[in-house]
This record gives structure tokens, C-alpha cells and sequence, in this order.
């Protein structure tokens, strides 16, 4: 009797420990919920790269502590939702993504990422087991979200500092970065958070929650973009269909005078800040009473979304299969965007619309990246999810169940209606959002169907948690030398900026190291090192930007270090490839001028005196203040003995040169303070004229006195 009561104690306690372990895991997710949304870190260049390197850590510890119990259980029982199969399939498929990538190590970065989301999912699939759990975890994450939207308010206001000091839309980036991941954060999040409201008993909470839900859909409102109200117009026409097939009546009609309130205010939500709505005016919340679709296509917002798919399109083209390689959109933009534009299709497209890092549509980065292969993956996962939802729906016949399940999939259907037109898998934030949503649908709570379940025991156990630990302790300490490193890209570019160039150096070479696959850090670099003059190390470090941060910039630098080492056939080649992008119009005349300005110093080279002096003499017709045409046109008439045509080109760069270089003295020492950014261009232009009056006032000094 006493082994056996012993042995009944000992259970009880190792049940008492495993709930105690559940609930522990429960609030930590919900905590890790709370979290990602807000974080940012005083000196990083991103927010978005902040909250990544959050998730990556903080998922890792929930991987960890989830398997460390099994261990100690000596057995791991794991759900696997249908789900899991196409996701692992996209897995893979980014994995063989890899052959044509540009660069594979922003694949390996991407899928990192991609696995760790799906590793959440099954966190919270095997955790989450009661409604109480769900209830905490969406409360948790509207309360993050309202937290967000708070501050865009307040940046929109101009009571908090916005993106550049004022007040207006243009302000609102809140934690995430832009007003338009803000309003789809909200958007996807809103029918889900309607569980809050039937499901939980305390008033108090009831009616917090109907003024948080309620003010996150102004939020959603307020940021102005069509993608966001498409997105929840057809969420919620898909839970009429739902709510008319499955008929949860139950939970309505016991709830229906919260319901009807919540309804109430979501309307005089929308009526006082949605830009059309009629009291926008009256509250001021907007300086534009236009109709969405009016300024949606004012903006040419279409036109330039459908470009990127174009892009994406002539990718696809050339590598149909496995695609151009897991986030390498933005490695191969530029050179496919001059692709596109020499096509019939982009004819049409006579306006210039900046480079793209992501292609504003999901599906189409998709295809671009992943090729014929991701389609396929893509598509089993968008089979898949609403087939998991309607057994669900099917085989449970708990009406509230039911009601919850149809909320949840409407958070699903917004965000994949929205990244028609835009990025949320991109997004940290977003991803949270699906991710949460599907686990907590495919979770216990709401039943076992549409999955299977795997068993760990003994020696497999073993293997599988230590590979998972030491999994997530190689991406955390990799993941925060990434973090380190973005600290000193920012304070070196802050460096560079104030001319402090070794030290902007030193940093960005400390960046380089730490960083797994730094990016803009080399062109940085390089712009340190050609203030300094050590032009060749500046040009190798601007090649290696061919496969890591091809901006438009890039091209012209590249061409400018070129013709200084005096490769100008190549600096011609990289000017070529710029105009047909047709860059932005600042840096397309800068770059015809230059092209024009070496074809005339290769004809010079070619010794076709006499075209290349028209040439010339054309250019500074063409662009009278271009200061470098007088000193290569007083350059070719002193190589031809003509010394006195050579001094008045000679003088009239100088003339040039001293306006430039006094105006640019008395805006630097006039302006009472100056952005960093502005200070480092004018420090930069007076340190290049001072450079060019130098060079010309050596040449005059070579002429005969007149």
C-alpha cells in the first residue's frame, strides 16, 4: 500500500509539474506576442530587422524550453497539422532556390526566418489547449496592436516625433516602420480579436476590448490605403458566407447586445476617420476628403505595383524552375527592371518609379523567387489551409467553436487578400499575426481533426532535442553578432556622415565581420575609403555590392571610381545599364552628362581631336554649370598648343567652382542646425570642388602668362 501510494503521489506531482510547465509556456508566448509588435532599438537602420532578430531569439527560446521538457518526460508527442506538409514543401523548395541565387547566403537569412515562423506555429499548436489560452494570447496581441496604433496617432498628430518632425500621414511609422505595415498589422488582427468579445465573461474586459478593437480599425482607417479596406471588405463577405454555411447562431444571440454595440462604434469609428467618411472633415483627422480610389490611382499607385510584377515576370522568364533564389527580388531588380523596360510591355511605363525590394504582391515575389516549383508549394499551402478549416468547421459541433474558427479564418483571408498589393510575409509583425492565427485554429482547442501525430522516445528523442537546442543557440548567437553588426552600420553611416571617415571605416569593417551577410555596409565602406582616396579598395568593395546591395547609386559610383581609374569603357557599361532603368531624374541627368562627358574623353584617348572638342562644346550647351566639361575641354586645347582657348575654359571652371564652393560654405555656416544627412552632402561637395580648383588652378599655372 505505501509503494503504491508513493507511486500515486509521484504521478500526481509530475502532472502537477507538466500543467505547471503548460500554463508557464503559455504566458511566455503570449508574452513573446505582447513583444514583437513594440520592439525597436535606439540606433539600428530597421525596425523590421530588429523585430527579426526578436523573433529568431525569442522563438528559440520557446523551441528550447519545449524540448528540454521532453527530454526530461522521456517522450515528445507532436501534432502535426495538415499544414505542416505544403510548408515543409516551400522549405524545401527555397532550399533548391539556391541555384540561381545571386547571393545564397540572403536565401539561408530568408529561410531562417520562414522556418522559425513555422516553428512557432507548431509551438502554438501543441500548447495552446484551452479557450482561456486563446483569449490571453489575442488579448495580449490587441493590446500590442492598440500600443502601435497609439503611437502612429500621436505621430499623425505631431504630439510625438514621426518620420521627419511635422505632423500628417507622412509621420506615422509607429514601431513597425511605415503606416502601411501598421494598417495591415490592424487589419488582419480585427476579426480575430472579435473572440475577445464573446468569449470572455468580466465586462471590464468585454468592454476594453470593443474600444481597443474599435480604435485599431481607426488606425486601419486613418493610414489611407486601399490594399488595407479591400482586404477586410472581402474578410468579412467571407464570414457571411461562413456564418450562412455553418450557422453559429449561439454565440450571437447570447452576446448580441455587446455585439450590436461593438458595431455601433466601429460604424462612428469609421464615419470620424476614415478619409471619405462625413465627419473626417468636421474632426480634421485628414486634409484630403477625396474618395480612396480617387487617390489611390492619382497617386499612380497601380501603375507602379503592376511594374514590379512585370519585373518579377521577366525573372521568372529567365529562371522558370527554381526561380532567381529565396529574396533575391531586390538583388536583381535593377538589371531586370532595364530588361523589362527594353520589352514591348514597358513601352508604356514613361515615369520613374524607385527600385523595389519586395514586388508588392506575394504571389508574384513568389513565382519570381521560387519558380514553377514555389507555385506548386504555394498552392498545396493555400489548398490545404481552407480544407483544414472546413473539417475543423465540419466535425466540431460547438457553435462557439465554430464562430471562433470562422474569425480566425477571416484574419487569414485579409492578410492574403492584401498581399495582393503588398508584403506582409515580408513584415515581422504580419507574419505574427497568420502565424498566431493558424496555430491557435489548428490547436487542440478546437479539436484534433485534419492532423497527425508523430511520437519521440528513447534515443531519437535524444538526437532530435539536441540538434533543435543546438539549432536554436547557432541561430541566436549568429542572430545577435547580426544585431551587433546593424548597431555599427548605423553608427558608422552616422560617422561617414560627419566626416569623421577613418573612424567611419574602422566601424563599418567591424560591422563586416560580425555580420553574416552584410549588405550596404560595403557601400559604405567604400564611400569612407574614396574620401580617403584609396580608390581601387573603394571600387572592390563596390563590386562586391553587384551581389549584395544593388541600388541605382551603386552604377553611378561604379562608373565614377571607373573613369577615375580610367577604365571608362566599363564606367560607360555600368552608365548604360542605369539609363535604361530610367533612374530617378536627378541622377539621370548626372549620369548622361557623365556618359556624354567620357564618350568625349575616349574620343579624346582615340585621338579624334576636333569631334571630341564638339563634343564638348555641345555637353556645355546642354549643362552650362557642369564645371568638369571646361576642364576637359581646356585639357584637349592645351594637349593641342592652344593655350589661350585652354585659359578661358580653364577660368570659367574656376568661376564655376568658387560659386559652387561659396554657396555651399555660407549654407553650411549659416544654418543654425542641419540634418546629418545634408551636413555630410555639403561637407562632401565643398571637399570635391576644393579638389577640382586645385587640379585647375595647377593647369593654369602651365600656360604661358598672357
Amino acid at each position: 500500500m505505501a509503494k503504491k501510494s508513493a507511486k500515486k503521489k509521484k504521478t500526481s506531482q509530475t502532472q502537477r509539474s507538466k500543467i505547471l510547465f503548460e500554463r508557464v509556456m503559455v504566458y511566455l508566448i503570449a508574452l513573446f506576442v505582447f513583444a514583437l509588435p513594440l520592439f525597436i532599438w535606439p540606433g539600428s537602420t530597421e525596425y523590421g530587422y530588429d523585430k527579426s532578430i526578436f523573433a529568431l531569439i525569442g522563438i528559440s527560446i520557446l523551441l528550447i524550453l519545449w524540448g528540454g521538457s521532453t527530454w526530461l518526460k522521456g517522450e515528445w508527442q507532436i501534432r502535426l497539422p495538415w499544414i505542416t506538409f505544403p510548408a515543409l514543401g516551400l522549405v524545401l523548395v527555397s532550399l533548391l532556390s539556391l541555384i540561381h541565387a545571386v547571393n545564397g547566403r540572403v536565401v539561408i537569412q530568408s529561410l531562417t526566418l520562414l522556418t522559425f515562423f513555422f516553428l512557432f506555429y507548431l509551438v502554438v499548436t501543441n500548447l495552446v489547449k484551452e479557450k482561456r489560452d486563446v483569449a490571453l494570447i489575442l488579448y495580449c496581441l490587441l493590446l500590442s496592436s492598440f500600443l502601435a496604433s497609439l503611437y502612429g496617432l500621436l505621430q499623425y498628430l505631431g504630439v510625438m516625433r514621426g518620420a521627419g518632425g511635422g505632423h500628417g500621414l507622412g509621420e506615422m511609422i509607429s514601431t513597425m516602420g511605415n503606416r502601411n505595415y501598421l494598417g495591415g498589422f490592424t487589419a488582419y488582427l480585427l476579426f480575430p480579436s472579435v473572440i475577445l468579445i464573446v468569449r470572455l465573461r468580466s465586462r471590464l474586459l468585454r468592454a476594453l476590448a470593443i474600444g481597443l478593437i474599435s480604435f485599431n480599425f481607426g488606425t486601419a482607417m486613418l493610414v489611407n490605403q486601399m490594399g488595407v479596406v479591400v482586404a477586410l471588405i472581402v474578410a468579412a463577405v467571407a464570414f457571411l458566407i461562413g456564418w450562412a454555411i455553418f450557422r453559429p447562431i449561439d454565440p450571437i444571440r447570447q452576446n448580441r447586445g455587446w455585439l450590436i454595440a461593438f458595431l455601433f462604434l466601429l460604424l462612428f469609428t469609421f464615419l470620424v476617420e476614415a478619409p471619405s467618411g462625413p465627419l473626417n472633415s468636421v474632426i480634421g483627422l485628414s486634409a484630403d476628403g477625396s474618395s480612396w480610389i480617387a487617390q489611390f490611382w492619382a497617386r499612380n499607385s497601380g501603375k507602379v505595383r503592376s511594374w514590379d510584377w512585370w519585373v518579377g515576370w521577366e525573372m521568372f522568364k529567365d529562371h522558370p524552375i527554381v526561380g532567381v533564389g529565396l529574396g533575391n527580388y531586390k538583388l536583381n531588380f535593377i538589371p531586370y527592371k532595364a530588361k523589362f523596360l527594353a520589352s514591348p510591355q514597358g513601352a508604356g511605363y514613361n515615369f520613374y518609379i524607385a527600385r523595389a525590394a519586395q514586388a508588392h504582391n506575394e504571389y508574384v515575389q513568389v513565382t519570381a523567387e521560387l519558380g514553377s516549383l514555389g507555385i506548386l508549394a504555394l498552392l498545396a499551402l493555400l489548398v490545404t489551409t481552407p480544407i483544414c478549416f472546413w473539417i475543423r468547421l465540419r466535425r466540431n459541433l460547438n457553435e462557439g467553436d465554430r464562430f471562433d474558427l470562422l474569425l480566425l479564418s477571416c484574419g487569414v483571408v485579409a492578410f492574403l487578400v492584401h498581399a495582393l498589393v503588398s508584403f506582409p510575409a515580408h513584415l515581422p509583425a504580419s507574419c505574427l499575426v497568420l502565424v498566431l492565427v493558424l496555430g491557435l485554429a489548428s490547436s487542440r482547442t478546437y479539436g484534433e481533426a485534419a492532423e497527425v501525430h508523430v511520437s519521440l522516445k528513447k534515443w531519437p528523442l535524444k538526437v532530435f532535442v539536441t540538434v533543435l537546442i543546438a539549432f536554436c543557440l547557432l541561430v541566436s548567437v549568429i542572430a545577435a553578432r547580426d544585431f551587433s553588426a546593424d548597431l555599427l552600420l548605423g553608427q558608422g553611416i552616422k560617422r561617414l556622415q560627419m566626416g569623421q571617415f577613418p573612424l567611419a571605416e574602422a566601424t563599418l569593417e567591424r560591422s563586416i565581420r560580425l555580420d553574416f551577410c552584410p549588405r550596404q555596409a560595403y557601400y559604405h565602406l567604400a564611400t569612407a575609403k574614396i574620401k580617403q582616396g584609396r580608390y581601387e579598395e573603394a571600387r572592390a568593395d563596390l563590386e562586391l555590392c553587384r551581389t549584395r546591395f544593388v541600388v541605382e547609386n551603386l552604377y553611378l559610383n561604379l562608373a565614377g571610381l571607373a573613369a577615375n581609374l580610367g577604365d571608362l569603357k566599363t564606367a560607360r557599361q555600368d552608365l548604360e545599364l542605369l539609363l535604361a532603368t530610367h533612374p530617378h531624374p536627378t541622377l539621370q541627368i548626372q549620369a548622361e552628362y557623365l556618359d556624354k562627358y567620357l564618350e568625349a574623353i575616349i574620343t579624346i584617348q582615340e585621338g579624334d581631336y576636333n569631334r571630341a572638342a564638339n563634343m564638348l562644346e555641345t555637353l556645355i550647351q546642354e549643362h552650362p554649370t557642369f564645371e568638369r566639361s571646361y576642364i576637359a575641354l581646356g585639357n584637349l586645347y592645351l594637349m593641342r598648343g592652344m593655350p589661350v582657348n585652354a585659359r578661358k575654359n580653364y577660368e570659367k571652371a574656376l568661376e564655376l567652382i568658387d560659386g559652387k564652393l561659396t554657396k555651399a560654405k555660407e549654407t553650411l555656416s549659416s544654418a543654425i542646425s542641419l540634418p546629418t544627412q545634408e551636413y555630410a552632402r555639403l561637407r562632401s561637395e565643398i571637399e570635391v570642388l576644393t579638389q577640382e580648383k586645385e587640379a585647375v588652378e595647377a593647369s593654369l599655372t602651365k600656360l604661358p602668362s598672357s
